[in-house]
């Protein structure tokens, strides 16, 4: 008899226990996804870096030259010509820096924005030398000269050449 009462005891404290923490099923059903990473921002998508927002809209690493026929800048290796928009969000005028631009390889080094190549691609186009007034926006070309082989994995633009700068993702291009 006492051997039946503590069975009973036994199964009373298992139901209770599986009630509590739940049957295999319902847990599985209640737990949480795996968090998933953040989306990282690219081409197409807006950042910000202090008062300024870009959105790069196109990038194409398969240049050795711009400008015109006549005037006419060469590569040492191959030319990133990055299209992109710059707007100032400020509630004052703000020049956008053309020099705090980078552009990144999969390897983390670092290439600057060719200026004079820039100028040269800009060509008929609004650039980014006139000052930007409060909510103004520019669109123009940043010029990255990089080695052949070399692919650009991300950019960093600024808007001084202080700022943190904002990361655009160049993904697989």
């Amino acid at each position: 008899m006492l051997v039946a009462g503590v069975a009973i005891v036994v199964l009373f404290l298992a139901g209770v226990a599986m009630q509590a923490t739940g049957s295999p099923e319902q847990t599985a059903a209640t737990t949480a996804p795996a968090s998933r990473k953040p989306v990282e921002p690219g081409v197409g998508d807006r950042v910000r870096d202090g008062k300024f927002e870009f959105v790069v809209s196109g990038v194409d690493c398969s240049r050795t030259t711009v400008g015109s026929e006549l005037l006419k800048r060469t590569a040492k290796g191959r030319y990133c010509v990055v299209s992109l928009s710059v707007r100032n969000i400020g509630d004052r005028s703000r020049y956008f820096v053309g020099g705090a631009q980078k552009a990144f390889d999969a390897r983390g080094i670092s290439y600057g924005n060719e200026e004079i190549a820039g100028i040269y691609a800009n060509r008929n186009t609004q650039t980014f030398l006139d000052k930007l007034e409060p909510g103004e926006r520019a669109a123009g070309k940043l010029v990255f000269d990089v080695p052949r082989g070399v692919r650009l994995t991300r950019l960093e633009l600024h808007d001084s050449l202080l700022s943190g700068g904002a990361d655009v993702h160049l993904g697989k291009r």
